[in-house]
């Protein structure tokens, strides 16, 4: 019987040391994309048309394995507005357009400053984008791409300024302003920004002691309706003006992304040794499998990254 009872403890003694061995054991796990037809695998990117069904296959085993994915979608970016100029026979050349990359915004609170920034920004004139109206109570419309500033933050700004004091120096109006991003694959609107919420402020150069003024004056940049920006004429014979309408930096959307749910793909009831799944919306994704293993002492776990570009 002694015999026996030792023998049976050092059964278990085995038996528990054996299994102490296994859990300490690091967990062995592995992706792979299994070819397939027009199916282009590289080394840190998979290339495959829409449509496409990918066989992704396991190396090890696991207790579990979950799928998911984050896809990225590039956006448009689009810049519009409407131009309505009245009054006057000096009305080309009077209003210009401009941008300028930056996240800096303006004092507000120290002219001179101001001033200088604004003279010293390095602006690009997009006037010419932006098929300003040139004759008296006509109205035209803006459509300027702004996708090479998709991520970014810019400033916009328009200047109104003159050069003829013997004929009244038109009023402006800028209507309808707001930019819109919208996914490029499938033209879904991603964000709108709209004049109202750009952060627009006036800014006189030929009147530092009072430059942010908006009211409702000649030769002033009211700023009171957001869908329709105005700057009032001047009567002829009056001093020209110098007036800048700047916004503060507006963040361009670069695309969207779009966050799948948790797709249990095995669990310790089954043996599996790939998961295949069918891409039908294009975009830029990055697949996540997460493999673990979990007893009564511990969890260990790992994942692997896997970036699929799904085409049209």
């Amino acid at each position: 019987m002694k015999f026996n009872i030792l023998t049976a403890i050092a059964s278990v003694l085995i038996l528990f040391s054996s299994c102490e061995s296994e859990l300490e054991q690091e967990l062995i796990f592995d992706v792979s994309v299994a070819p397939a037809t027009a199916v282009q695998i590289g080394d840190t990117v998979v290339t495959a048309p829409k449509g496409t069904t990918l066989q992704f296959d396991f190396k090890g085993e696991p207790d579990f394995i979950s799928f998911s994915f984050d896809r990225f979608n590039h956006t448009k970016s689009m810049l519009t507005f409407s131009t309505q100029p009245a009054w006057g026979t000096h009305i080309e050349n009077t209003l210009n357009v401009f941008l300028f990359e930056t996240s800096d915004t303006l004092l507000l609170n120290n002219p001179t400053k101001d001033a200088e920034t604004i003279t010293n920004r390095k602006w690009k004139d997009i006037t010419s984008q932006c098929n300003l109206s040139t004759a008296a109570n006509t109205t035209k419309k803006a459509s300027v791409s702004l996708n090479e500033y998709r991520g970014k933050k810019v400033c916009l700004a328009f200047r109104y300024k003159t050069d003829f004091e013997a004929d009244w120096q038109p009023t402006w109006i800028i209507s309808n302003l707001q930019i819109n991003d919208t996914v490029i694959n499938s033209g879904v609107k991603a964000a709108s920004t709209f004049a109202a919420t750009m952060g627009f402020s006036p800014f006189d150069m030929l009147n530092l002691t009072a430059p942010y003024l908006s009211q409702d004056l000649a030769g002033v940049w009211n700023l009171a309706n957001s869908t329709a920006l105005q700057i009032k004429r001047t009567a002829a014979n009056n001093p020209l003006n110098t007036d800048w309408l700047i916004s503060k930096p507006i963040e361009i959307v670069a695309g969207v992304h779009t966050l799948s749910a948790v797709n249990f793909v095995k669990n310790t009831t089954k043996t599996v040794e790939s998961y295949s799944y069918k891409f039908d919306v294009p975009g830029e994704y990055v697949i996540t499998f997460f493999a673990s293993n979990a007893n009564y002492k511990r969890e260990i776990s790992t994942e692997r990254k896997i970036k699929v570009i799904v085409t049209e």
